[in-house]
């Protein structure tokens, strides 16, 4: 018969053991659960709205193979890339707000939402997940054209109305609409010649089919050929790649910015608790050192850790920007 103090050591042994495995369960499950009933528990559909080998792609993948290690179930990669995007955002805004299906998606995925190009308010069907980079649009101009500098080709334009083409890869991308800012607050007149892409826009600027071009990095690589010249940064401050080029803002244009922002988004009536646990991980994977290394090398920078409620912000904000931008412009889907 065990005794009473043996017995009281023996139940506060047990006890503590019990008390030790189940803090090393929750420790455990911590690591995967950021959501009601463990989230996730199966794998997670991740429809991509771009071409395989773009850089939304690109990233989209490196941040899914680390939430697949971080959070214990596959995140996988589904690439819909037809309609400009408007596939991949119908198949999410269809699916079960359950957190197993998201969209990744550039900002062009909002000027869609202005150009009603889905037969939905996409304010009131998504919910921004994360923002995971930004790439800064560049400024480039022929080498035919008499400007080294925005402030120049601003005042060449004005001194010749409607002599330079502008060229982007589609009516209503964020080039497109960028430009369509700088003519009606400048007042400057450029023809714009929409292209089904960026290849096309790239060989006629080479060639000087058109004058100027609104592009990333791969642009850049053009000025090696000799026809090419950067002219401007539309980062808010001078990027660190390009300390001698100004910015349009500091040109004439105070406030302009123009990017390019890969994010997730989800369903709109997902559970802002899988929401939030999703945004602190995959904040963390975009800012780890070695993450943003290899964003730099494409003159991409990780997003802040926005919360899903700052993005919630920027999201209106911005789907507010292009709709007057648009209005004003009288840009329609069928041009």
């Amino acid at each position: 018969m065990i005794s009473v103090a043996r017995r009281s050591a023996v139940i506060f042994v047990l006890t503590c053991a019990g008390l030790t495995c189940i803090a090393g369960s929750a420790q455990a499950q911590s690591k995967v659960s950021i959501g009601p009933n463990a989230y996730p528990t199966k794998p997670v559909r991740v429809v991509i709205s771009s071409a395989l080998g773009g850089g939304l792609n690109v990233v989209t993948r490196l941040v899914l193979d680390r939430l697949s290690v971080r959070l214990g179930t596959a995140f996988i990669a589904d690439v819909q890339s037809g309609g400009t995007g408007v596939i991949a955002a119908r198949l999410v805004a269809d699916a079960p707000p359950d957190g197993y299906t998201l969209l990744s998606s550039s900002n062009s995925f909002v000027i869609n939402g202005v150009l009603k190009a889905v037969p939905f308010d996409i304010r009131q069907t998504f919910a921004p997940v994360a923002r995971m980079t930004t790439q800064y649009y560049l400024g480039f101009a022929h080498s035919s054209v008499p400007a080294n500098s925005f402030r120049e080709l601003v005042t060449y334009i004005k001194n010749n109305p409607g002599k330079l083409n502008f060229g982007s890869s589609g009516n209503g991308s964020v080039p497109h609409l960028g430009m369509e800012i700088i003519k009606s607050t400048l007042g400057v007149d450029v023809v714009h010649i929409p292209y089904k892409g960026n290849g096309p826009a790239n060989v006629d600027l080479v060639a000087g089919r058109i004058q100027l071009l609104f592009g990333s990095l791969s642009v850049n690589q053009l000025v090696k050929t000799g026809h090419v010249k950067l002219i401007a940064v539309m980062s808010t401050s001078r990027l660190p790649q390009y300390p001698d080029t100004a910015t349009v803002a500091e040109s004439g244009l105070p406030g302009y910015e123009l990017s390019n922002t890969y994010s997730l988004y989800a369903p709109i009536k997902t559970s802002s608790a899988i929401i939030a646990g999703l945004n602190k991980e995959i904040a963390q994977i975009v800012n780890a050192p070695d993450v943003k290394e290899k964003f730099a090398a494409d003159s991409s920078e990780a997003s802040p850790p926005y919360t899903p409620e700052e993005l919630r912000k920027l999201f209106l904000a911005e789907f507010d920007k292009w709709d007057k931008v648009v209005k004003s412009a009288n840009i329609k889907l069928e041009e």
